[in-house]
């Protein structure tokens, strides 16, 4: 007898699981979005446990129906724990309190807090990757969902322009909000990286783009002999200003206002480090600027970091750096992630050599090249 058609998923040997979970993946950030726009695990911070009426009228201020649908909801996701305790001889009381990941990672108050990354994803790309198909057919990234006039941009902005631009047509706080929303990615990566590069024999580094400053608070809080230099635009640098007063450590990291893809680079500076800048660029405005970096550095005992979303070099994954590569696609003119492959020729193009990578945590890679003259 002839099999039918139709064919079941034992049959098929393999489920359609994945792709329902990947339809539905926007479904878990905005869960996530609301839930930091409410702040609702700042207010549940301290270890405290409440009943559902408490937080239902006190954190969420919602009608019942929803304040149930969504605390279910946090719960599923492993961002809210829930207990039941004997509330008397006939009934039972649920009480919720943040999980330990909310807890570290959603508490404003705490130093490793990376809810500003959430809120910035929220408000600044959401939108934008309603419009993905849009901006891969057109290669113009989104416009903001404020301006209707039109949903994309003009690419007719140079990389050169790129900063001047962003101080032209983003609001302060838009670039600012960036800024500390790039902190939360960084900070965890940035706690690592004097773990995995020794920088005894060093001085001073030079921190391109360096956004928050927290690369250069974790290194020059772990090694007494470094002092650093952070570049970036005006705004920019009034966040890193923020950071580094509390670390205690004006005396030993500067912020200076510079364009930094078209002015002169400091030249007393030993150690150079770019913290997802290069994914920024196109690969010749890449080049453009190591070459640059490459010369501001001394002929001997000059480094350059990279710290980066590497893609493999057979460019099939990870997800993390293949999902920011779009996310380039509908924000940005140009940039894209890039494989360790292809950063390691920029680097051997423009002069670098002993060229070798190194985990720091979650995503992250760092890339090393060495300047030695003969």
């Amino acid at each position: 007898m002839k099999k039918s058609d139709t064919s079941t998923q034992t049959d098929i040997g393999i489920s359609p699981d994945p792709i329902f979970q990947m339809t539905t993946g926007y479904w878990v950030s905005k869960t996530l979005m609301s839930a930091v726009e409410l702040e609702v695990f700042t207010k549940l911070s301290g270890s405290q446990s409440v009943t559902l009426e408490q937080l239902q009228n006190n954190i969420l201020e919602m009608d019942t129906r929803p304040a149930e649908v969504f605390v279910t909801a946090l719960i599923s996701l492993g961002l809210l724990n829930v207990i039941t305790i004997d509330g008397n001889v006939t009934k039972k009381e649920n009480r919720y309190s943040n999980s330990q990941m909310s807890e570290v990672f959603l508490d404003k108050n705490k130093p490793t807090y990376i809810g500003d990354f959430v809120t910035m994803l929220d408000t600044q790309l959401y939108y934008r990757w309603g419009k993905l198909t849009q901006a891969l057919k057109t290669n113009k990234p989104v416009k903001d969902n404020s301006d209707s006039s039109n949903d994309t941009v003009s690419t007719n902005l140079s990389a050169a322009n790129i900063l001047e631009q962003a101080k032209k047509n983003q609001p302060v706080e838009q670039i600012q909000t960036f800024t500390r929303a790039m902190y939360g990615v960084s900070v965890i990566p940035a706690m690592e990286l004097g773990k995995v590069f020794d920088f005894s024999n060093y001085k001073k580094m030079m921190d391109i783009g360096g956004g928050s400053g927290i690369y250069s608070i974790e290194v020059v809080k772990a090694s007494p002999n470094m002092s650093a230099i952070m570049l970036d635009l005006g705004p920019v640098c009034e966040v890193a200003d923020e950071y580094v007063k509390q670390f205690n450590l004006q005396d030993r990291i500067q912020t200076q206002v510079l364009d930094f893809l078209k002015e002169d680079l400091p030249k007393d500076c030993d150690v150079v480090l770019l913290s997802h800048i290069v994914h920024f660029l196109s690969m010749e405005n890449d080049k453009m600027l190591l070459r640059k970096i490459y010369d501001s550095l001394p002929d001997e005992n000059g480094v350059i970091l990279i710290s980066e979303w590497l893609l493999n070099d057979e460019k099939t994954g990870p997800i993390p750096p293949a999902l920011t590569g779009l996310a380039m696609i509908v924000d940005m003119p140009e940039g894209r992630n890039y494989s360790y492959a292809e950063v390691s020729e920029m680097l051997t193009d423009v002069g670098f050599t002993n060229i070798e990578k190194r985990p720091l945590a979650g995503p992250a890679e760092v890339v090393i090249g060495y300047k030695h003259m003969k």
